[in-house]
């Protein structure tokens, strides 16, 4: 088996591979689930200091609470 022939069948099954990515991404079936995922950040109804005090009180610190 030559170098050539190895480099030509890696080459075949990238491109079959990356085929089948965009043909899986662009897919109507998973339309719905990207439209869902690309709007998560935009449907965060927390404001933003009440997001970070529950983020400093679950890691254990009070650095960001309103108690002090």
């Amino acid at each position: 088996m030559s170098v050539a022939f190895v480099q030509s069948v890696w080459t075949v099954i990238a491109m079959v591979v990356f085929i089948g990515i965009v043909i899986w991404a662009f897919s109507k079936r998973k339309k719905a689930d990207f439209e869902e995922a690309g709007r998560m950040a935009l449907n965060d109804e927390k404001p933003v200091q009440q997001s970070m005090n529950k983020a400093a009180v679950d890691n254990g610190s009070n650095k960001l609470s309103k108690e002090e």
